[in-house]
C-alpha cells in the first residue's frame, strides 16, 4: 500500500501556508501539554535524539525542541516545510527532510523516540536502551 497521495500532500501545503499557526487567540502550549501529556517526560531530554514525523508548520515541534538535543522535522510537503523552517528557525537542532516516513533519511535504531500527531491520536515510537 502505498503511503502518498500527491493532492493530500499539496492541500496539506496550501493549509500551513494559509493558516501559518500565529494566531495569538490560540493556546498552543496548553494544546500541546493536552496532546503530549500521555508522552513520556523523561524521554525529552538534552540528549535524546527523535523526530516529528509529518511536522507541517512545525507547530508541535517548537515545544518538543527546546528539549532535546536534535529534532529531525519530516513533511512531505516541500510547502509546509518551508514553513516549518521559518517557524522553527530559532533553533539549530532542528533539521528537515522533505520525504514521506516511508522515504526519510533516519538510520535504523538512531532515534530515541519519535512521534506523528494527527486528529487527537499521538503515537510514539520509543527506542528500547
Amino acid at each position: 500500500m502505498e503511503n502518498y497521495q500527491a493532492n493530500v500532500v499539496e492541500d496539506f501545503g496550501n493549509e500551513w501556508d494559509l493558516y501559518k499557526q500565529d494566531d495569538s487567540k490560540i493556546n498552543f502550549e496548553e494544546i500541546f501539554s493536552t496532546y503530549f501529556s500521555i508522552f513520556p517526560k523523561d524521554i525529552l531530554n538534552k540528549e535524546s535524539v527523535g523526530f516529528d514525523a509529518g511536522c507541517g508548520s512545525g507547530r508541535w515541534a517548537k515545544f518538543v525542541a527546546p528539549k532535546v538535543k536534535k529534532l529531525i522535522c519530516i513533511d512531505p510537503s516541500k510547502k509546509a516545510l518551508e514553513i516549518a523552517k521559518n517557524n522553527l528557525s530559532e533553533f539549530s537542532n532542528c533539521f528537515f527532510d522533505c520525504s514521506t516516513i516511508d522515504d526519510a533519511k533516519i538510520t535504523e535504531n538512531s532515534q530515541d523516540f519519535g512521534y506523528f500527531l494527527e486528529c487527537f491520536i499521538i503515537f510514539l515510537i520509543q527506542k528500547k536502551r
